[in-house]
């Protein structure tokens, strides 16, 4: 189910720049009936490949898009940097 907080994190993107959630489905390509369901219907988050079509029309990075959606988490950022394996003890 979509996270609540995410929900309201997407929201808050598209007031800031100014769009609705209709118009980023269309910048992002996608069925409206969908990304419409996806955010008010509380179906899934949207999927990574979703996330990155929107990242630059939310004025935001994939990857914190990835954060916000959960499926990366800071330390998973941090761990990737520095050359490490996902989960890996430093």
């Amino acid at each position: 189910m979509m996270d609540a907080a995410f929900r309201g994190y997407l929201i808050e993107r598209c007031r800031v720049r100014g769009i609705s959630l209709h118009r980023l489905a269309l910048l992002c390509d996608l069925n409206q009936i969908y990304f419409y369901q996806a955010v008010n219907k509380n179906k899934d988050n949207p999927p990574p490949w979703v996330l990155r079509r929107a990242a630059p029309h939310l004025g935001v990075s994939y990857a914190e898009l990835l954060i916000a959606a959960g499926y990366l988490t800071e330390d998973d950022i941090r761990d990737f940097a520095a050359g490490r394996p996902a989960g890996s003890i430093a």
